[in-house]
């Protein structure tokens, strides 16, 4: 019988848990590495409705990319939705391990998932972490575009229904391109220190927006769950090592979109 612990070894050959950002609570949220494992759950985040999934499906392990519990429960107590989820989780048996900042991080996870999204060339790695390990890419697009061109490419390629973009000229030629997954925007400046031409991030609030301008970058915004390209990348990466190792478990995807925003037009 296939354990936690199986799982979660090859994902921390991949993902090590010691390169994610400082404070950062990756690893084995609720649950436990002995922990036999039949069904395993792909998400972006762990919400009460993929909770309801999870448990409806027989999943015995769910691996996200957010973690569940980024600050300390004070209690559990079951009136708090989010507390009433953790006892579920716990109730029916069920693992969640997190990889976050670790697969930004990683060789061949979200930054680089993100950069063939983009179509991006010349691909490098971005903006080093405290421990010197970049959490984000720069790239070059194949064709140089207008500012307000690449939003629409940004918009097409992330597969968004809207992007914001940020530019004091919609007709500045953009060339090189950088990114950060998910939230990113404290990290802009080292944008313009390089001369790259566009940012791209999400949850870029407004006076940001207009320190951005003054300083002459250019920024698209496709929003934070542009990084629901996790779920599906790391379960084709599940599929590869079920069969190589034999695992003989299920896996599937979380089919919930956790997206908190409905975008009206």
């Amino acid at each position: 019988m296939t354990k936690v612990e199986d799982i979660v070894a090859v994902l921390r050959q991949h993902f090590p848990e010691e390169i994610a950002s400082q404070g950062d609570p990756v690893g084995i949220q609720i649950g436990s590495l002995e922990q036999n494992v039949t069904k395993i759950m792909t998400t972006l985040d762990v919400r009460p409705q993929v909770v309801d999934e999870a448990v409806q499906n027989g999943v015995d392990l769910i691996i996200s990319h957010h973690p569940l519990m980024f600050r300390p429960a004070p209690n559990l107590d079951f009136a708090n939705p989010q507390y009433a989820m953790y006892g579920k989780i716990i109730a029916h048996g069920i693992t969640v391990y997190s990889i976050h900042t670790n697969s930004d991080k990683a060789e061949d996870g979200s930054s680089d998932w993100q950069a063939e999204e983009l179509g991006l060339k010349d691909v490098e790695p971005f903006c080093p972490d405290d421990d010197g390990i970049a959490i984000g890419r720069k790239g070059r697009l194949l064709q140089p575009l207008s500012a307000l061109d690449f939003a629409y490419y940004v918009k097409d390629k992330m597969q968004v229904k809207m992007v914001r973009l940020i530019t004091a000229d919609n007709q500045q030629t953009i060339s090189s391109v950088c990114f950060i997954c998910g939230d990113g925007g404290k990290y802009w400046h080292q944008a313009v220190k390089e001369n790259i031409d566009a940012f791209i991030t999400g949850d870029v609030y407004y006076h940001k927006g207009h320190d951005m301008i003054s300083a002459g970058l250019t920024v698209v915004d496709p929003g934070h769950y542009t990084e629901k390209i996790f779920k599906e990348k790391i379960y084709q990466k599940l599929l590869e090592w079920n069969k190589e190792d034999s695992w003989n478990v299920e896996i599937t995807q979380s089919e919930v979109s956790t997206n908190p925003f409905q975008d009206l037009f």
